[in-house]
């Protein structure tokens, strides 16, 4: 396991430094051109991603009451989205059509969580999961957030994140344990690669030792929880799968983003 983690680690590595080369960040940059994003959709975006936790967990405990209060919050915050000025979230005002065709998907998805709940069909439940961030989530953020500021290093380790818990759900869903252990270590490499001095000071731009430390205790939440991630995924318990990632995600990336996100924002302002 030692060894493996090397290896990704070393992957790792050498993308860390292929971003950065790419895209020459530093403290002066002017690269996250979303740093302005709606408050509104942060919130909704923060509610999707708890919602979507909500039922991981849920349906590994046959938990469909959970799991239909999951889909429900997914289904009314597509509704409510639909109609939003594009031009506060910085996208192109022309992207509206595409933008309201992804809540869609979102609708349409949360519908057939909905349905599998009723069922108690687990399998068709985290299928449904996954249709909805293959079809919603990455291909929005892929065709309207495309940008400058997409193709960061900070943008990019957090769609590889997201790439990462999508594939563990899929790896649930389809009983492929080997795919769960290959992405908890992915996950652990990434997580890893972000408690870099270097890293945190160029690319999320926190400067402050202490601010430092507490932000590197979110990634090594990540990693912890990668590992027990790993060890649930060698003895095949769903539960502790859905357990592992549920805490990666709610005490590493919500709350790094709850304590950080808006005063990276701030420095990035400060910086133009």
């Amino acid at each position: 396991m030692a060894e493996s983690r090397r290896i990704f680690t070393a992957i790792w590595r050498r993308r860390v430094a292929a971003f950065v080369a790419t895209v020459g960040v530093g403290a002066g940059t002017a690269a996250f051109a979303d740093a302005d994003l709606d408050f509104k959709l942060v919130a909704t975006m923060h509610q999707n991603l708890a919602a979507i936790n909500e039922i991981d967990e849920a349906v590994v405990r046959d938990d469909y009451g959970r799991v239909e209060k999951g889909a429900a919050t997914l289904k009314k915050n597509a509704i409510s989205m639909k109609g939003i000025d594009l031009k506060s979230l910085q996208l192109d005002p022309k992207g509206e059509t595409e933008f309201n065709r992804f809540l869609t998907a979102q609708r349409r998805a949360a519908d057939s969580i909905l349905n599998a709940a009723a069922l108690e069909d687990a399998e068709a439940v985290l299928l449904g999961v996954n249709t909805l961030i293959d079809d919603a989530c990455v291909a929005c953020h892929s065709e309207l957030r495309e940008t400058d500021a997409g193709r960061t290093p900070r943008a990019l380790f957090m769609r590889s994140f997201l790439s990462s818990v999508q594939s563990v759900n899929r790896g649930i869903a389809m009983d492929d344990y080997a795919l769960v252990a290959r992405e908890a270590r992915e996950i652990g490499a990434m997580a890893h690669i972000l408690t870099w001095t270097q890293v945190i000071e160029t690319i999320f731009l926190v400067e402050d030792p202490a601010d430092q430390n507490e932000f590197r205790e979110y990634f090594e939440t990540l990693s912890s929880q990668a590992i027990r991630l790993e060890h649930a995924a060698a003895q095949q318990n769903p539960k502790m799968v859905s357990a592992a990632t549920r805490r990666m995600l709610d005490d590493g990336c919500v709350s790094c983003h709850e304590r950080f996100r808006d005063d990276i924002k701030e420095r990035v302002k400060q910086s133009r």
